[in-house]
């Protein structure tokens, strides 16, 4: 099935704090001018305060979890999503149930830099005692994302790059 250019969904995945909701926020910002139907959902948000509150981080409510945003995303022209999204088979799980529309954008900090921002958030993302099955446990590289955004650039590079290459995409050209 086709889309129409202006059809997208922005996956925004790293390890915990690495910048994926700042860099989301100010790209929904960017968006919404033109977009009014753009949308974001923020894996973190959700699991407080939203459709994602009854999973955990289990494998199967990884899973679950990754159904419930992709879904929650197709339901609009224009999607954001953050999650970290740890493992291959992870990020393929999104791809199958995205398809075309998919544009996985990889968010990456150093280890230092991350812990050091998790510390300021009100509630830690990383954990003193991580489970066996936390998603920054189980983490790789992604092998060919989209676009790789490091964020120990100042702020503004990385939003400049995500909302070009987002501008791209809506309109059809081709991004590589």
């Amino acid at each position: 099935m086709t889309h129409p250019p202006a059809s997208a969904v922005f996956w925004l995945m790293g390890l915990p704090a690495s910048g994926k909701t700042t860099l989301a926020r100010r790209l929904l910002a960017h968006l919404q001018p033109e977009h009014r139907d753009c949308v974001l959902y923020d894996a973190d948000e959700q699991r407080a305060i939203g459709f994602l509150r009854d999973l955990g981080w289990s494998p199967e409510d990884r899973i679950a979890t990754i159904e419930a945003l992709a879904h929650a995303a197709l339901r609009h022209p224009i999607g954001i999503v953050t999650l970290v999204t740890s493992t291959p088979a992870e990020r393929r799980l999104a791809a199958d149930l995205l398809g075309e529309r998919l544009h996985l954008i990889h968010v990456r900090a150093p280890e230092q830099l991350r812990h050091a921002r998790d510390a300021l958030r009100p509630s830690p993302a990383y954990r003193a005692n991580p489970a066996p099955d936390a998603p920054e446990l189980s983490w790789t590289d992604p092998e060919h994302p989209v676009l790789t955004l490091d964020t120990t650039a100042p702020l503004g590079v990385s939003e400049k790059a995500i909302c070009s290459f987002a501008d791209n995409v809506l309109r059809g050209r081709a991004v590589s």
